[in-house]
């Protein structure tokens, strides 16, 4: 189906960043949203939305801008200094361990819910055996190409339908509250990690070669399209569940709907999460061997180990790592996004196919927005 795609190059693009952008996200947000209330989350949901779609059509307009191919450590490379090359190597390295220790934490999970009757292990066990087999997988270099990743979505997609149609006559609306407390700012960072798309959209541009004028476009839909999709999902499973809603938003469907569809959800979950998993740590080890000159072994350890250190030292709460990747590191990624912005604007060795016109206010309430987010994740909530 993938491969069908290709010959309308719109909406190849479209599917490359769903594809992109759909991943393990999608099960923390019925969890946020319930915790935060409903309301809340709907409202976090509409705004990161629309900042996401902002930042997503600025870069759109940086690739454009730009006559060279890169990813973002590339761009921060050719717009900026020394030192925000720098920072944004961090960032990256924050993203991707936390995103990865969030992937064993949730698989640990998953596993459980799929094995326990058979098998009498912890969570903790569970993800212990999980990394164990993907580390072989990772050492071994076996990838997932951009097909798999696209059928991993549309079993996403067939899990979201599932819910929708067997527990459309089990949700119960005073499930849906407007608001709680204690928990307000919980979605902020949740649905940040869930809709951050930044490294799907260099991809975007390579589907669309000699329609580049399409790209605006694809952006929007691509865009949109993901929001749309965790909040049917988000609707459903917290309509249903409610005060049961867990972190996984899959285990507390069991007394709702049964062990079947809690078993099928959380077999499709696994095969998401364990994609996503061997395409970030073979990426990462990838990265180490050819940016930074580790020899294989040594690349190997350092994509795998650090996770896993960091799951030992006691993080197990998948909801607290993805909301901090989101939080702080999306969100300090996005800043960093329009000082490439404003850079590419007086630099770029290209003429663009769309130009966002923005003033300069904007950008900065824009940076603002994400800079207070970030603080508030770190220091406060």
């Amino acid at each position: 189906m993938f491969d069908k795609l290709r010959p309308n190059k719109f909406w190849y693009a479209v599917a490359v960043l769903v594809g992109s952008t759909v991943g393990v996200g999608i099960y923390g947000m019925p969890f946020a949203f319930q915790k935060a209330g409903f309301g809340v989350g709907l409202l976090f949901l509409l705004g990161i939305v629309g900042l996401v779609l902002l930042s997503n059509l600025l870069y759109g307009e940086i690739v454009l801008r730009t006559h060279d191919r890169h990813q973002f450590v590339g761009y921060v490379k050719k717009y900026l200094n020394p030192w925000a090359q720098k920072f944004n190597l961090f960032l990256f390295w924050i993203a991707v361990y936390g995103a990865l220790v969030g992937i064993i934490i949730i698989s640990g999970d998953f596993l459980t819910n799929i094995l326990s009757p058979y098998f009498n292990f912890s969570p903790f066990a569970f993800s212990t055996i999980f990394l164990i087999a993907a580390s072989i997988l990772v050492l071994r270099g076996l990838r997932t190409v951009s097909r798999f990743d696209f059928f991993m979505m549309l079993l996403l997609g067939f899990i979201v339908l599932l819910i929708a149609l067997l527990g459309a006559k089990r949700v119960d609306l005073a499930n849906y509250t407007l608001n709680t407390k204690d928990f307000w700012f919980l979605p902020f960072g949740v649905v940040l990690f869930a809709m951050n798309s930044m490294p799907g959209i260099p991809l975007v541009r390579e589907a669309l070669i000699g329609s580049e004028n399409k790209l605006k476009k694809a952006l929007v839909v691509g865009t949109i399209i993901p929001a749309v999709l965790y909040l049917i999902f988000t609707v459903f499973v917290v309509g249903v569940s409610g005060d049961f809603t867990s972190p996984d938003a899959i285990s507390g469907l069991m007394g709702f709907l049964g062990p079947k569809i809690v078993f099928i959800g959380s077999l499709f979950g696994f095969l998401t999460s364990s994609t996503i998993f061997l395409n970030l740590a073979t990426s990462l080890k990838e990265s180490l061997r050819q940016d930074f000159n580790f020899n294989y072994w040594w690349a190997w350890l350092l994509a795998i180990l650090p996770p896993y250190l960091l799951f030992l030292s006691g993080i197990r709460n998948f909801i607290d790592i993805i909301g901090l990747v989101g939080g702080v590191a999306v969100s300090l990624e996005a800043i960093l996004l329009v000082f490439v912005y404003i850079s590419a604007k007086r630099n770029g060795d290209r003429i663009p196919e769309y130009s966002i016109r923005l003033p300069r206010p904007v950008l900065y309430l824009m940076m603002l927005v994400f800079a207070a987010g970030a603080a508030y994740t770190l220091f406060i909530k």
